[in-house]
């Protein structure tokens, strides 16, 4: 049964069809989620995201593919669980199970948290069908499952994957830069006029 027709028969009251839907997107939201947070908050994120989609089928007005709806909430739940860990590394300590020379100082913490952010909304503001193909690849698909995935040519993936990596890492630049110049010089990576890098 595709998306469409499963969600058809929730909205007359298939209860099988909301356990059908909810178990084909179980697994994807995982791995989306694990990709990017702790497997206990991946865990958590899931169900929340199941619970907006799927346990809240009325929501969905078929603008879109459900996929795309569900992908599209993630990262809204994402973005969200991002300006929590933001506010929490910024108050706390490193863990205190870490032994102090191991400890991660917080402002590098906090840097991997932006990142994913900003990937994330680097990612969002790419046109659709460049989205689409930039979210499966991050989520570790091939270009020829993505290519099943979309059920688009093996040759349009890798164009659009190319051209929406791009513009990733053009949105992603001022940012880095910007990091990158924040360093203390003594921690600065830079190239000799060998090729060589050092410090």
């Amino acid at each position: 049964m595709t998306d469409d027709e499963i969600i058809e028969a929730m909205r007359t009251g298939s209860t099988a069809a909301g356990n059908l839907l909810a178990t084909r997107y179980l697994s994807a939201l995982r791995s989306y989620y694990r990709k990017r947070l702790p497997s206990e908050d991946a865990e958590e994120l899931t169900q929340i995201t199941l619970l907006e989609t799927i346990g809240r089928i009325e929501r969905f007005r078929s603008e879109s593919s459900f996929r795309h709806y569900v992908f599209s909430v993630a990262r809204r739940v994402m973005a969200e669980r991002h300006r929590q860990l933001r506010r929490r590394i910024v108050t706390e300590q490193a863990p205190s199970s870490e032994p102090p020379g191991l400890q991660t100082p917080a402002n590098e913490r906090l840097a991997r948290v932006e990142y994913l952010q900003r990937l994330t909304e680097a990612v969002e503001r790419l046109e659709e069908h460049y989205r689409n193909v930039v979210e499966l690849h991050i989520d570790g698909a091939t270009n020829r499952e993505i290519s099943s995935e979309l059920d688009i040519q093996y040759n349009t993936v890798r164009s659009r994957l190319s051209r929406g990596l791009r513009a990733v890492r053009e949105y992603l630049r001022p940012w880095v830069d910007e990091v990158l110049r924040a360093q203390p010089p003594a921690n600065r990576v830079e190239t000799t006029s060998s090729g060589k890098r050092t410090k």
